[in-house]
Order: C-alpha cells, then sequence, then structure tokens
C-alpha cells in the first residue's frame, strides 16, 4: 500500500516546502496530494491564471522523490466568480442562497459555474497533464457534502428538463405518481415544484414520488459533472488514473457510487471513524463498486491504533492510502481541530507522524513485504472461505426512506451498525455490492430495507435461490415501484421464494408474528428468509449464526 498525504504549498511560504517535504520522505510517505481548494490561488482574478507558486511546488517535490496527485480546485469558487454570476450559487430547502464564504457554494446546474468549472479544469489539464511527476488526478472534493441539494433557478430548470426525458409526456407521470391525489395534476412540467419543506400550521409534506425523483435527479446531476471534468482531463492527460474522494454515508449517501464512479478509473474515499467495523464496512464498499482494489483519499490521522488500522486497510485491499493531514491548520474553519496530524502546530513530529513511520518502516510501500521488527497486526483478520456473503446496498431505497414522512430510516447507519457490524463480528468475508450482476459469485446475499422494486433483481434473485443459494431479506423488500409507489399486487417472488399466498405491503408480517425471521428451504440447497425489518444488531447475530453457521 502506497503512502501518500495531503499538504497545502499555497497556505506556506517557499523556504518552508523542502523542510516539510523532507520529514514526509522521512515517515516513508511517497505521495503528496494538493490543490482542492486552491481556486482563487490559481485564478485570482477573471482570466488572470498564477501557476508558479503551484509549479515550484510539484518540482521541488518531484527533487524530494514524492509524486503528487494533483486535484481540481471546484469545490472552492473564488468570491470574484459569485459576485459576478450570482446564479452560481445553490440555494438551501429553506430558500436561503448557499453564499460564498464556505465550500461547496455551487450548483451543478448553474451555466455560468460549468463554464468556468471547464475553464480551471482544461488550464491545469494543458499545464500539468503531461507533468512527469503528476501521477493521478482527484476531482474536486466530497461529492454531495455539505451541498447535498439545490433549490435555486437553475436546478428547478434542469430538473423538469429531466422528468420530462424520464417520463415522456405529462399525462405518463400523472398516471405514474397518482398526482390525483389532493388534486396535485399537473398540466405542464414547468408546473412541477422543488420538494422544499412547505411552511404551514400543521406539518405538510411534499408527493413522495416528487421527492424521490429530486433524489435522483440530484444524483444524477453530481455525477454527471464528475463525468464532464473527467472527460476534460484526459484530453491531456493520457493513461493517468483519475479518481475523486467520496464521502461517507453516515453524513448522506446522496450520489449513487455505482454511476459515480462507473467513469472512473479507482474508487477513492474519506473516512473519518473510530469505529473499526465502519472502516471495514467502507474498504468493502469500495472494493465491491469496481470489484478492485481502491484508494483511500483522506484518513484521520488521531487514532493511537493508527499503524494496526493501516494495516488492516491494507489488507482489505487499498492500494493507495493518504493521511489527512501533514500540518495543522492554525487559521479557517478547521483550525484547532485537534485532528493529530503528522506535525504539531509548531512543526514537531506527532504521535501520528511516529505511527506512520512505524507503519511503513515494518511494510514495503507496494506488495506489503515484512521488513525488519515485528510484523503490525492487523486489527481483525478475515476468514478463508470458499465465497463471501453479499450485502447489497441500494441507494435508490436508501433516499425512498429518507424522505417517507411516517417512517424516516437512517437505511446507512441501519446497514453499518445493526447488519454490516453482525457480520464483522463474526469474522465473516463480507462483499458489498451495489448491482444485480454481482450476484453471480456469491453464495449468499443479504438485501436490508431494499423497499424499491427491481424487475432485473427480482429474476436473479429468483434464479440465485433455485441455483442453491440463500437470499435473507427484510421484510419490507421491493414494496414500492421505483417511483415511491405503493405494489398493490406482490411480485411473483413472494409466491415463489417465500411461500406467501398474499402480502399487505403496509404491513410487517413478520414483526406482527413475533418471530424475528420466517424461512423457506428449497430444492438443490436453496433457502429464502425474511427478516423483521427492525431487527437489531443481537437479532442478525442470531440469524446470521443460525443460517450461516457463523459465530
Amino acid at each position: 500500500m502506497k503512502l501518500g498525504v495531503a499538504y497545502y504549498p499555497e497556505h506556506h511560504r517557499a523556504e518552508e516546502w523542502p523542510v516539510d517535504y523532507e520529514k514526509i520522505r522521512a515517515a516513508g510517505i511517497k505521495r503528496i496530494r494538493i490543490a482542492e481548494f486552491a481556486w482563487a490561488a490559481m485564478e485570482p482574478r477573471e482570466g488572470e491564471y498564477q501557476w508558479g507558486w503551484l509549479d515550484d511546488s510539484i518540482a521541488l517535490a518531484a527533487e524530494f522523490g514524492l509524486e503528487v496527485v494533483l486535484c481540481t480546485p471546484t469545490a472552492c469558487p473564488p468570491v470574484w466568480l459569485a459576485e459576478r454570476y450570482p446564479d452560481i450559487l445553490p440555494v438551501h430547502h429553506s430558500g436561503q442562497t448557499v453564499g460564498f464564504g464556505a465550500r461547496q457554494h455551487r450548483s451543478y446546474h448553474s451555466p455560468n459555474y460549468l463554464d468556468h468549472s471547464d475553464r480551471i479544469v482544461r488550464a491545469m489539464a494543458e499545464r500539468y497533464g503531461n507533468h512527469p511527476n503528476v501521477v493521478a488526478w482527484q476531482l474536486d472534493n466530497e461529492f454531495g457534502g455539505e451541498t447535498k441539494f439545490d433549490y435555486g433557478d437553475c436546478s428547478r430548470q434542469a430538473f423538469h428538463v429531466y422528468l420530462a426525458r424520464r417520463y415522456g409526456s405529462i399525462d405518463a407521470l400523472n398516471e405514474k405518481w397518482g398526482s390525483m391525489f389532493w388534486s396535485q395534476r399537473y398540466e405542464r412540467f414547468d408546473q412541477i415544484p422543488l420538494p422544499a419543506p412547505i411552511q404551514s400550521d400543521v406539518m405538510m409534506w411534499h408527493h413522495p414520488s416528487l421527492e424521490l425523483e429530486f433524489a435522483n435527479f440530484s444524483s444524477e446531476g453530481t455525477v454527471s459533472y464528475a463525468r464532464r471534468q473527467a472527460r476534460l482531463l484526459r484530453e491531456w492527460i493520457g493513461d493517468r488514473p483519475v479518481t475523486t474522494n467520496a464521502f461517507m454515508f453516515r453524513w448522506g449517501d446522496s450520489v449513487d457510487w455505482s454511476e459515480l464512479f462507473s467513469e472512473l478509473d479507482v474508487v477513492g474515499m474519506d473516512i473519518y471513524s473510530d469505529k473499526p467495523h465502519e472502516i471495514a464496512f467502507y474498504c468493502d464498499a469500495c472494493s465491491g463498486v469496481k470489484n478492485r482494489p481502491f484508494w483511500m483519499m483522506e484518513y484521520g490521522t488521531s487514532s493511537p491504533k493508527l499503524a494496526e488500522e493501516m494495516a488492516d486497510i491494507a489488507s482489505r485491499g487499498c492500494e493507495s492510502f493518504y493521511l489527512f493531514k501533514m500540518k495543522p491548520f492554525p487559521w479557517g474553519q478547521e483550525q484547532g481541530r485537534g485532528q493529530a496530524e503528522l506535525l504539531t502546530i509548531t512543526g514537531e513530529p506527532s504521535p501520528a507522524y511516529l505511527e506512520v513511520r512505524r507503519y511503513a518502516d515494518q511494510s514495503a510501500a507496494v506488495g506489503e513485504t515484512a521488513a525488519d521488527g515485528d510484523a503490525i497486526p492487523v486489527m481483525q483478520a478475515k476468514k478463508q472461505t470458499q465465497d463471501t456473503v453479499a450485502l447489497y446496498y441500494d441507494f435508490t431505497s436508501s433516499w425512498s426512506y429518507r424522505v417517507a414522512v411516517a417512517d424516516r430510516r437512517k437505511y446507512a447507519d441501519y446497514i453499518v451498525d445493526e447488519v454490516y457490524q453482525a457480520l464483522y463480528k463474526s469474522g465473516f468475508d463480507v462483499s458489498v455490492i451495489f448491482r444485480a450482476e454481482q450476484l453471480a459469485d456469491h453464495k449468499t446475499v443479504i438485501l436490508p430495507l431494499h423497499v424499491i422494486h427491481d424487475a432485473q433483481l427480482e429474476e436473479r434473485l429468483a434464479d440465485f435461490v433455485k441455483g442453491g443459494g440463500i437470499v435473507i431479506a427484510t421484510e419490507d423488500l421491493f414494496r414500492k415501484d421505483e417511483a415511491n409507489v405503493f405494489l398493490t399486487e406482490p411480485p411473483a417472488i413472494f409466491s415463489e421464494l417465500f411461500g406467501l399466498e398474499g402480502n399487505n405491503f403496509v404491513t410487517d408480517i413478520v414483526k406482527d408474528s413475533g418471530a424475528v425471521m420466517s424461512s423457506v428451504k428449497h430444492d438443490g440447497g436453496g433457502e429464502a428468509l425474511l427478516v423483521r425489518r427492525d431487527a437489531v444488531l443481537a437479532d442478525w447475530t442470531e440469524v446470521l449464526q443460525k443460517v450461516l453457521k457463523l459465530g
């Protein structure tokens, strides 16, 4: 696992760079990740570029044997852009404009923002695309982070175009949504509002189909923007890999990873957690998106067991690992965070620095070949099994639960802290999957809270069980269609696999029976189980022990 660290040359005097670079090299770190927030330093005024500091910092890094991962700076538009083109600013669901003063103050649907974003990305690509010391590129910073949704005019117009493309006609939309309810039938797409909260004396809420479509639209807009940047870069950078640093679901899974990384070369993400099972989940999720090794683009350095955590992450398929960060910020919104950076605020090596050097001294930069000294223990080794348990993560189902007024569930927390943790504590090898075709290489699949029906997945699940596989789903499986509308007829899978003659989709069948799960065994060794959807960690542990003989 190759080591890197976030560094900000624009924050420091040029004479500090060689001192810092030497300390980075001495820690066994081989790469620096730079420039993700430096738009104002690159283009302080419209069309006026200042590259000298970036040229020099990249060249000096090469002298110290440090490769560079260069980031596009588009998460932080400069003040002149917001001042001259106010339509670039997104609007919060409260109706307030997300003004200048923090970050991610940008609308993916503003023509002015897209134009200026293209310009800075293209200028960087032209200048550094073939630079021998720029070995990889990162897009933006934490897509779907602070600003997940935009309720401004540019977004509204784009949403209407999206709906027209998706439904073809307003009549088809009305029919699919059941918009006659509360007399909400539309005559034109441009009559459809964005689902900002409705102010009233008694709580009111928007149509759930509108809510889910806006979630789909918002994810699609982010993905489209990421692809736009990647395609621009590839005109200049050759075969250098392009990634981004996705966000932890704990803070919102508003962007579909399968789509986000479909046109990128490697999956990358940022993790800040002190929970071993949560760290393991995201490693498995990153590996599962493209079925290949991943990059950790930011990892907090505050843990006293940092070296052990790094070894564990390497064992789970990470091939490039970036610490956040080298030096503390004495100013700005992240000043004094106490994140145990590699150096103290006065420049001395921190305990985290010593942990990183310990890891580097005992592990080769590539290949995990043991060096002198005792090997660093992995926090929890995986069991060697013939196959892995597949845990299915469905973004659309997550969004459906998020907007459900009567039953708001934190889908991501449930997946990670209840289901995955039960698997993790058993030591069983887990493959987090996101698409129906990924079922093929597994014997067991778990589908928690998969409320949105997927015809292709239903067909594959039926074949999966008939072929001897085990399906474990919560009782809300396939309750709704893709428009977030409850089905009025159960899919065939319920009678074929689960032995149910009928199914009231608004009722918890297993829970009402007083049991934790129900099971139907099939010829050929296949089995289909329904688990109550409020099952907690202890329940899932019990189910896994009974069905998979774990623990």
